[in-house]
């Protein structure tokens, strides 16, 4: 009730119809007649007529006088709004937070969700002596002023203003700036600060996958939250790609898998179309995707050119309710077969020996024409160059007796970065050195094992595998066979291990029967370091026909690391470092996407360190490519690209939002789907009418009884 005080003034009133009927019943008279048989029958005639005319206008009245009372109370139909229209001068806060991220684009009946959330935010700048701001919440909250205002003019100027982008929902972040406008502190007495109430409408379409996680908590404690929705009543049907990259690192003039992540987020199976543009090459994709799930659908592409190849894939003849992720972006580098740094003390020579064997199966094939094949490179550890370590697509070291600190510093700061290391540990020196270089990548390295120098006449002899991970690499390259390839071998030298407490097990791919470790690999980072813990000099493994597929295959799986690259969410910060052969840092030029050659802040910045160039963005640019150049020479590209959760566009179940209840905040939830506007205020002008017709069925029924 707008005005709840006209009910109790009803109610009072009602009494009124019926003291002016208690006081206007009609008394006896006296009839002067000889005999009244026939009056009195006359009499009793009319009085059971005149007693139901009386009911019926004393209820009619009583009627119009109720719904009098009803209709200057002005009852509003719907669910009730915690935001107070005209509260006490400079006595309500107000904080608006509206959602731009990508998902608030789509479109249902030709209408966009922005549009309604448009609609439903300016309504709040409406009431009187209230302090209020706006929050743009999308990968990171934008407000207008930075503090609040009572100037709703400005803040209906930038509403106007605003618009979906194509970012994700940062949704603490947000709300903890609401969290900071509403926590005024104020230096007047404590009992006037607390009379201040605090309002927080967000007015989203509470996406499932951004809202999951939202904690209400760094709320004042007194705040009223009003949820507006404006998702529409169904989530809208939506196809979207997720991913567009290939499967393993592109090589140059050798065959790789091309694929791309289709997001179906409706109720039917769909068709899909991919047309995908990567360099001068344009290839089809065609694939079934079922209801709710993700597809992929791939292709089997060759590019002959090196370096960073740059295109777009697009989905064809779609009608879908987000018409920006139907197409995204790729960049992709095509590298020349890998290059292995060998990093050793031993001399190549006709004498074979653990780097000989090693040499050999890195580059088992000889370089054939318009197919280049791997290139191993040898490198003395006490004369190596930074140069060296940072070209190089694998580090493979072997008896490289006691490193550098430098160097195991170079090392750690490699695989942190994405680098693949493989250690052949074999001489007591060893491990010295891998204790140093856990040291050296400090948390991001934890060994399951540790590696111990071998105590005085202990024999590290005629060790075989006593067990393995046979779903792992390099052991699923054996398939089937993998017990039958491992039975002969025999490994001798090495460390003695000791299993560390809370360490991953599953990081040790194999066992002797010693129980010492045979092979570890473990995560660094975004790299990867493997130790293979045998002399292979003095065991037949080198002689064996299991030698060369696996190492190759646990070589494989180590450059996988640093593959490709995904795309770099928009509106998000990106760090990256160039390649070594990028050149320096006053050499380079930036070319970012289209959409931002106007903002020279979503450029980034270059830094140069110890290992190379860093390249970094405060906030990726909206979706397209960035390409770094030097000279003429492009040696980097970036992809951006709208983040894969925005394109699911199911909205969060109201009881789950409603019931995050806590220290005594109250939310209410509105569904602008259910009603464009606020909660009814017309009911008052059927009880206005129904009061009129009360007055008029009175005249009616008078006129009916002939009173």
């Amino acid at each position: 009730m707008l005005h709840p005080w006209a009910i109790a003034i009803g109610v009072a009133a009602l009494a009124g119809p019926l003291l002016v009927h208690l006081l206007t019943r009609p008394r006896p008279t006296r009839l002067p007649l000889s005999t009244i048989r026939f009056v009195k029958e006359v009499v009793e005639q009319r009085r059971a007529r005149n007693r139901l005319r009386d009911w019926l206008v004393l209820l009619l009245r009583m009627a119009a006088v109720a719904l009098l009372a009803a209709a200057i109370a002005r009852p509003l139909v719907g669910d009730r709004s915690q935001v107070t229209l005209n509260g006490p001068e400079g006595r309500t806060l107000r904080v608006v937070l509206l959602d731009v991220s990508q998902s608030m684009a789509a479109e249902k009946g030709g209408v966009r969700t922005f549009e309604r959330a448009r609609a439903v935010a300016a309504r709040q700048f409406d009431g009187f002596g209230t302090q209020m701001n706006l929050i743009l919440a999308g990968a990171t909250p934008q407000t207008v002023f930075d503090r609040l205002s009572s100037n709703a003019a400005a803040l209906r100027d930038a509403l106007a203003k605003a618009g979906p982008l194509p970012e994700r929902l940062n949704v603490q972040p947000a709300l903890n700036k609401a969290a900071e406008l509403l926590a005024v502190h104020s230096t007047a007495p404590a009992q006037i600060e607390t009379a201040l109430r605090r309002e927080l409408v967000i007015v989203s379409d509470f996406q499932r996958s951004n809202w999951t996680a939202a904690d209400f908590s760094v709320l004042p404690v007194d705040t009223a939250i009003q949820l507006e929705s404006v998702a529409p009543e169904d989530a809208p049907a939506n196809l979207a790609l997720l991913r567009v990259g290939p499967r393993e690192q592109i090589e140059q003039g050798r065959e790789f898998r091309l694929e791309v992540d289709v997001g179906n987020y409706s109720s039917s199976q769909r068709k899909v179309d991919v047309e995908l543009a990567l360099g001068e090459s344009i290839y089809h994709l065609t694939g079934v995707c079922p209801p709710g799930v993700k597809t992929t659908v791939g292709a089997e592409a060759m590019l002959r050119e090196p370096g960073w190849q740059v295109g777009e894939a697009r989905l064809l003849a779609v009608d879908d309710a987000l018409a920006a992720d139907d197409h995204r972006a790729v960049a992709v580098e095509v590298r020349r077969p890998p290059t292995y740094l060998l990093v050793t003390r031993q001399r190549s020579g006709a004498q074979p020996n653990s780097s000989y064997f090693l040499q050999r199966a890195l580059a088992p094939f000889t370089p054939r024409e318009g197919r280049p094949s791997e290139t191993v490179v040898r490198g003395d550890p006490a004369s190596l160059e930074t140069e060296a370590f940072a070209a190089a697509d694998l580090i493979v070291i072997d008896h490289p007796g006691k490193l550098p600190e430098s160097t195991l510093r170079m090392l750690a700061s490699l695989m942190l970065r994405g680098r693949g290391v493989l250690y052949v540990a074999a001489e007591p020196t060893d491990a010295t050195n891998l204790s140093l270089l856990a040291d050296a990548a400090g948390a991001s390295l934890q060994m399951p094992v540790e590696f111990l120098p071998p105590q005085g006449g202990q024999n590290r002899r005629n060790l075989f595998i006593a067990d393995f991970s046979r779903r792992e690499p390099p052991w699923t390259a054996f398939g089937d066979e993998a017990t039958a390839a491992i039975s002969p071998l025999r490994f001798s030298g090495g460390l003695p291990s000791r299993r560390l407490e809370g360490a991953l097990i599953d990081d040790v791919r194999a066992t002797f029967d010693d129980d010492s470790a045979c092979l570890v690999v473990t995560s660094v980072g975004a790299g990867r370091l493997a130790v293979l813990n045998a002399d292979l000099g003095a065991s037949n493994l080198p002689a064996s026909p299991a030698f060369v597929p696996l190492l190759g295959d646990l070589v494989a799986n180590m450059l996988g690391q640093d593959r490709t690259r995904e795309a770099v969410p928009c509106g998000e910060p990106t760090a990256n470092f160039l390649p070594v052969t990028a050149g320096a840092a006053e050499d380079l030029q930036i070319e970012p996407p289209a959409s931002a050659a106007s903002n020279a802040s979503l450029l980034g910045e270059f830094k140069t360190d110890e290992i190379g160039v860093l390249w970094q963005v405060p906030a990726a640019a909206p979706p397209g490519v960035y390409r770094i150049h030097n000279g003429d020479h492009r040696v980097f590209a970036l992809a951006t690209a709208i983040p894969a959760e925005e394109s699911d566009l199911t909205p969060l179940a109201a009881s789950v939002l409603t019931e995050r209840m806590l220290g005594g905040r109250i939310i209410r939830f509105h569904a602008a789907a259910q009603d464009d506007l606020e909660p009814s205020d017309e009911l008052w002008t059927w009880f206005a009418l129904g009061c009129v017709v009360c007055l008029v069925g009175e005249a009616f029924v008078l006129r009916l009884f002939r009173s």
